[in-house]
């Protein structure tokens, strides 16, 4: 990965060279670089989070804009506005089925980056998509849902904004090269889907069980160093 902290190369030509070895001892002469960029930690820490997002929900929103324009691009020839309205839904209904279980399975932050990476890709936001292709009044229903989950399909791409500004340097990183990335695209179904989340909820039962094992370990611990500690003193006593 092309690391960010960028390190300046010096280099001379041999012509170079024996001009300077020609020069007097006491002659000075400036030599230019390239630029420096110097990144704090928080910067890189940001960057390696966001980074680990966008490659995981990237090219599901490359794959929306492909189906978009595809839809698009089907739907000129459709003349009457009710037959086209009526292959929008349907295409829109396609798109959102292959999206369901993909998009229950996210975290929140990933959810909301993949909405922000559609609207640069497409131009549109979710909510904008949803009404177009769909109803406006069904889209105000999505968009009230997710807010209850901290969603906002609403949201856009805004490089003036930090996060995005750093989600940007990756994705410019991604398209030279410098991430490993693979934009295949692949689709969860219901079963794979309530697989994951069974072995999800079993594994956090596992762990709050062994997390409670743990601290009742560690109190019986301290209990008994504690009763350790009262015997030492009244032996001295």
């Amino acid at each position: 990965m092309k690391a960010l902290i960028l390190i300046v190369l010096v280099g001379f030509a041999s012509s170079a060279m024996s001009q300077i070895e020609n020069e007097p001892e006491d002659s000075l002469k400036d030599y230019y670089g390239a630029e420096v960029v110097i990144h704090d930690k928080d910067y890189m820490n940001t960057y390696n989070r966001l980074k680990r997002i966008i490659v995981k929900v990237y090219p599901y929103a490359l794959y929306a804009a492909d189906v978009i324009d595809e839809i698009d691009s089907n739907a000129e020839g459709i003349a009457r506005r009710r037959k086209k309205n009526a292959f929008y839904r349907a295409e829109y209904k396609d798109l959102k089925e292959d999206f369901k279980y993909f998009l229950l399975d996210l975290y929140t932050t990933e959810g909301e980056m993949l909405m922000k990476l559609i609207h640069l890709e497409t131009g549109m936001t979710v909510y904008e998509i949803s009404s177009k292709y769909q109803s406006k009044q069904k889209a105000d229903i999505f968009s009230l849902m997710a807010k209850m989950w901290d969603q906002d399909l609403g949201a856009k791409f805004d490089p003036a904004v930090r996060n995005d500004k750093i989600a940007q340097e990756v994705l410019t990183d991604i398209q030279n090269g410098l991430i490993p990335f693979d934009n295949e695209v692949v689709t969860i179904d219901k079963l794979t889907y309530k697989t994951k989340q069974k072995e999800q909820r079993e594994w956090k039962r596992k762990n709050q069980k062994a997390n409670k094992e743990y601290e009742k370990k560690r109190k019986d611990r301290i209990k008994e160093q504690d009763k350790k500690e009262r015997q030492k003193e009244k032996s001295i006593r």
